[in-house]
């Protein structure tokens, strides 16, 4: 079950990730930025905190291919309210879903339905925020520089981030650009963004790829709908 938590967070563009104390080495800190920095230059790279604390409700979904199959993963998110819904379909059928609501939640797959722990829930309800990296000090999370890199030929800031849980991940933001450009950790592998777009004022990576030991090629999702300030109907937390 633990595994497949951070699969979904993979699947739903999330930032806390699991990994071993001591595993990555890293080269000389870049020293001249600091993690605050690094993370401001990304908040404003995608549209500034003030737009971004706009958002109030959150609609994503993409899509995917495995095995010739169709895949559409949403995750419907309600910052004011702390619900969080995600769902995995294939050919039409609900094969997952998650939902968090304030301070309940439950998992279902393959017919079987379980009730989040207190320590899954308090990880998952860091995906109810659209872009939780605006909050990192607030939720209590410690920081610290890494190396600089290159993801994909471009310069990048690496960012060492754990949660109050002591989920830790490897995070790459763009020197140039400011926008994340991967992160990475021992069970939800490799998540990479790509094509940053503007959407009512806010830039989403219409492109996410995920490399995990779980699945048997990288997984490369679409996004396909974007629905912002949209009433929610209750019955999605359900």
């Amino acid at each position: 079950m633990k595994k497949f938590i951070f699969l979904v967070f993979a699947v739903g563009m999330l930032v806390s990730t699991v990994s071993v104390a001591g595993l990555y080495g890293d080269k000389k800190p870049l020293a001249e930025k600091t993690p605050k920095e690094v993370l401001d230059a990304y908040v404003k790279a995608i549209g500034g905190a003030e737009k971004i604390s706009e958002i109030k409700t959150l609609v994503l979904v993409m899509e995917a291919e495995v095995q010739g199959m169709a895949v559409e993963m949403s995750t419907v998110r309600d910052m004011e309210n702390l619900r969080m819904m995600q769902q995995v379909v294939m050919d039409g059928n609900v094969v997952q879903k998650t939902v968090v609501n304030n301070n309940e939640g439950y998992m279902s797959a393959m017919g079987q339905v379980q009730a989040l722990s207190a320590d899954q829930l308090e990880t998952l309800k860091t995906n109810i925020y659209a872009f939780p990296e605006l909050y990192y000090e607030e939720m209590g999370f410690t920081m610290s520089m890494g190396e600089t890199t290159e993801i994909d030929g471009e310069p990048a800031y690496t960012l060492h981030v754990t949660s109050t849980e002591g989920l830790k991940s490897k995070e790459y933001f763009s020197i140039e650009s400011g926008y994340k450009l991967k992160m990475t950790a021992e069970i939800a592998g490799d998540v990479e963004f790509r094509d940053y777009q503007e959407i009512e004022g806010v830039k989403f990576p219409m492109k996410v790829s995920i490399s995990n030991a779980v699945l048997p090629v990288p997984l490369e999702t679409r996004l396909i709908d974007i629905q912002i300030n949209q009433e929610l109907d209750d019955s999605l937390f359900e």
